[in-house]
């Protein structure tokens, strides 16, 4: 690292993208792919932040940010 440190409370990632395959309907061949962005969120500090595998969460989205929230059990 460069000395400076990072903090426990802000991750870095980068949008990538995920292929998908559009067959055509009546051959069932792919005619063509398209991307879409795609964020994958990943790592211990997921569980230490409170977010536990299996669990439901509420993303808001609003320009430039997205708020991820745990979804209250009824």
């Amino acid at each position: 690292m460069t000395g400076r440190l990072r903090s426990k409370a802000q991750r870095r990632y980068k949008i990538g993208y995920i292929s998908r395959c559009h067959p055509d309907r009546s051959t069932g061949m792919t005619r063509y792919y398209s991307q879409h962005p795609s964020l994958h969120l990943k790592g211990n500090w997921l569980r230490e932040a409170g977010f536990s595998t299996g669990q439901a969460v509420k993303v808001s989205i609003e320009q430039g940010q997205l708020i991820i929230q745990l979804v209250e059990k009824d």
